[in-house]
């Protein structure tokens, strides 16, 4: 899964866009009760989890998994992204 950082210069705190960020990533991510549309591989370690929400989230990080992530996050992500000159961006893919 390619992925980009993303400068969020704020305090944190539970209402801080950090956190707003976090938590609808997470809840986008997750596959957690849900029909799975981008499962993990049959090889990936949190599939021997002794935590359900683990195994079943597809992810680690188990905060939001149970959450619904807001529309709007998509904008704050897009305008954050819009910010960062395009010669300064940076991502990685595991290809």
């Amino acid at each position: 899964m390619p992925f980009l950082w993303i400068p969020i210069d704020d305090p944190s705190g539970p209402q801080s866009l950090r956190k707003v960020v976090e938590r609808n990533a997470i809840a986008l991510l997750s596959n957690f009760e849900r029909e799975a549309i981008d499962p993990p591989s049959a090889s990936w370690l949190g599939l021997r989890s002794r935590k359900r929400k683990v195994r079943e989230s597809g992810l680690w990080n188990i905060d939001h998994v149970d959450e619904t992530f807001s529309p709007e996050f998509l904008s704050v992500i897009r305008d954050r992204i819009a910010d960062i000159p395009a010669s300064s961006r940076r991502h990685s893919s595991p290809n």
